[in-house]
């Protein structure tokens, strides 16, 4: 072999590895291990407690939780899988020439390509469920009009948030799915421009989270109680803000390399990295939305007496407010009270402290609910 030929050969076998914030294949293995053992370990507690420790009843919220668990479950073994058979983390080829990444793959690059994928549809749909397991958990907590529109609102936005994300996604390149793993220059030809799109997802991901966050805070702040029980009750919602953390780290990696994507044509490196943080809030984001769910197993104040607590403050507010405006009418008209009639034949409800059975109606905006709905749910 001549020596041109020789250092042809040798230029063809070149690769590019960045080692992104230091990821190797056993860092992605353990990533994808952990993150997945740790949202099984607080769903299973989540449905020990719900179903042995209080005795309730599995809602929808709870359902909801479970499927993200299972897709983070999926989007864990397509990490382990990707590693173990040699596609992520590993150095990407180069070709030759300056130009020569655009033409050159292998089988490493393939896999990874085909991985990034099926764990970006996958996600949409993690990320979505996990978002409306909360939703649907503020709405067995707060009742009230405004919160109704509020919170069928957001989960209307999650709703689209999520089927909008994967069919862009799953037809990234329209029908031509090959080109989504064939050499770069095919991409670039058959494929619209996804670094706007990805970055849309991120933004739009933290956006959603931090309103979801902050729907409760605002309720909770509006309650006649001390401030230590403001903040313990808060404290509890803002569990979530690890979540938001974790996607903002991811959201701030993303930018960084998408701001000049082919600078140093490491695509197995990119899509790996992007695999690896989005599995961290992944899993994150199960482990929080579990965490106010599990809370008995932690303190002697189980989530149940939460909720009732949280209903009995509103309700007495609501109460409070019924009283005083009755107090400035005729006495004995209580009769005459349509929407005291209207709890008539309604059923038992909750006995709040303080010793009170029933909890008007009158304020439209927070009001109680009966023992047997709230049994239901």
């Amino acid at each position: 072999m001549s020596s041109s030929q020789a250092n042809s050969s040798n230029a063809q076998e070149t690769y590019l590895s960045t080692s992104e914030g230091g990821i190797t294949p056993a860092s992605v293995i353990a990533v994808g291990a952990v993150l997945s053992g740790l949202a099984i370990i607080a769903v299973s507690l989540r449905f020990y407690v719900r179903l042995v420790r209080v005795y309730a009843a599995l809602g929808i919220e709870d359902w909801l939780i479970l499927l993200s668990t299972i897709l983070t479950l999926g989007m864990g073994l397509m990490m382990i899988i990707g590693s173990a058979l040699g596609g992520l983390a590993r150095p990407t080829p180069q070709g030759t020439g300056p130009k020569g990444y655009l033409s050159a793959t292998n089988d490493a690059e393939i896999l990874t390509e085909k991985i990034f994928w099926a764990f970006d549809l996958v996600q949409c749909f993690a990320f979505g469920a996990a978002k409306l397991s909360v939703l649907f958990f503020y709405r067995r907590i707060f009742r009230g009009k405004l919160f109704e529109v509020l919170s069928t609102a957001m989960i209307v936005v999650v709703v689209l948030w999520t089927f909008g994300f994967f069919f862009a996604i799953l037809f990234r390149c329209g029908t031509q799915f090959w080109a989504l793993w064939a050499p770069l220059k095919f991409l670039l030809a058959n494929c619209y421009a996804s670094t706007p799109m990805f970055q849309a997802f991120c933004i739009s991901d933290v956006i959603t989270d931090v309103f979801i966050l902050a729907m409760p805070i605002y309720w909770t702040s509006r309650l006649q109680m001390t401030l230590s029980k403001k903040l313990a009750v808060c404290g509890v919602f803002l569990l979530g803000a690890l979540v938001i953390a974790a996607g903002a780290v991811r959201l701030a990696i993303f930018i960084q390399q998408t701001n000049n994507p082919y600078l140093n044509a490491d695509g197995i490196g990119h899509l790996t990295t992007e695999i690896y943080w989005s599995m961290i809030e992944m899993g994150i984001s199960v482990v929080a939305a579990c965490l106010p769910a599990i809370w008995p197993l932690l303190s002697k104040v189980s989530l149940e007496s939460m909720v009732h607590t949280v209903r009995s403050m509103f309700s007495l507010e609501s109460l409070a407010q019924s009283a005083s405006s009755r107090s400035r009418g005729k006495p004995g008209a209580n009769g005459g009270d349509d929407s005291e009639r209207g709890l008539e034949g309604s059923g038992s409800y909750e006995r709040f402290a303080g010793g009170l059975d029933k909890a008007s109606t009158q304020d439209s905006k927070v009001y109680a609910i009966p023992m047997q709905d709230l049994e239901r749910r």
